[in-house]
Order: structure tokens, then sequence, then C-alpha cells
């Protein structure tokens, strides 16, 4: 009995998997389609909707209103600057802190950083998330979520954080910090996007501004 058991209760385990939907594409949002998951579950959604930004990632010439043509910015090249940036600020973060410099990680690992050992402070997120987003404000592509504008408003300064007034380092530890953590997706693709079309150099934050 115990073997069928067992056997009935994998059965209704893998039958509840199945009835979970995935959420429903437009809810989701376009700064999420450069995850596998969208591109396997929303992919139509994705070239449809969502066409200009993906022409960005797979490195199709487009036209900035202020720089005029864009020359393509790979991800790869992103990734290195953003590094570079990290271990060049003065004064410097810790080692385990160098984990978050990369715009390809998951919600998952971004909370594996901060929050297991060896973790990396948060203090010193304000200067890494500025290393990825420069000076510039990138709270319009953030406000495509629309719970960026709703339940998820604070989390918005992960969006323009070189802004004095917009940072609040207050909540670090708290449950709607941790709830922030859940868009890392949408700040990296954000944050890449502005890379892409304005092909800048990483600036180097030689500050304390995160204190």
């Amino acid at each position: 009995m115990a073997p069928l058991l067992i056997y009935a209760l994998l059965v209704s385990q893998i039958a509840l998997c199945l009835s979970v939907k995935f959420p429903a594409c437009d809810v989701i949002g376009c700064g999420y389609c450069g995850t596998r998951r969208m591109q396997k579950e929303c992919k139509e959604f994705c070239d449809s909707k969502c066409s200009r930004k993906n022409k960005l990632i797979n490195g199709t010439k487009s036209f900035n209103e202020f720089n005029g043509p864009s020359r393509r910015v790979s991800r790869e090249v992103a990734n290195q600057q953003f590094m570079n940036c990290c271990q060049n600020l003065d004064p410097p973060v810790p080692e385990a802190c160098l984990k978050i410099c990369t715009l390809d990680n998951s919600p998952k690992e971004f909370k594996n950083i901060a929050f297991k050992k060896p973790k990396c402070p948060m203090k010193h997120l304000r200067r890494l998330l500025t290393c990825a987003a420069g000076t510039k404000d990138v709270r319009s592509c953030c406000e495509k979520d629309e719970s960026m504008l709703g339940n998820l408003n604070h989390c918005i300064q992960f969006c323009y954080p070189s802004n004095d007034d917009l940072w609040d380092s207050r909540f670090y530890g708290k449950g709607r910090f941790v709830k922030c953590m859940d868009k890392v997706p949408l700040y990296s693709e954000c944050f890449y996007e502005h890379w892409y079309l304005n092909n800048a150099d990483f600036q180097l934050v030689s500050s304390n501004g995160d204190e």
C-alpha cells in the first residue's frame, strides 16, 4: 500500500503543478522578455508587443532621438563594463559584492548575494547600481511595469540610484526591500537598454553615496 500511496501523492502533485498557469504575458510586461521562461511562454507577446526592445537586445541598429543612430553594445560588453566599474570603486567594495555586477542575476541569485554568507552589505548597493545606471534616470522604462506605479512604487529608486533625493537606504533588510529584489530582471533590462541606446562608458562612482 505504501508504494501506491506515494505514487498517488506524486501524481496529485504533478497534476497540481500542471494546473498552475503561467501569468498573463501582458501582466508580467516587456521588462522580463530577456528571460528564458518568458521566451518559452510569451515569445509571441515579446516579439509583437515588445519588438523595439527585442530589436535592441538582438543587435538591430536603432535611432535615439537625442544621439542619432547607435551602434550595438552587446550584453557581454555591458557586463564587462559593469564589472570593471565595480572593481574600481573607491573606496572598494567587499569581494562578495562583485557578484551583483552583472545584468544577468535572477531575483533568487540577488537575494543570495544579499542575505547568504559571504553576503554583500547592502550599504554598498547604491554605488553598485550606479555603476550600471550611471547618472541616467531609467524610471520611464521601469514604469512600463505597472506594479512600479502601484504597490512597488518605493522600488523606483533602483531605477535612478544616483538621485540623492530619491534614494532611501533605511529600508534595507525590510520586507518591502526584499520585494524590490523580485524586479531585478526589470532593472537589468532598463539599464541595458540605456547603455545600448547611448553607447556610453560606465561611470566610476568614487563617493560614499550609499550611506
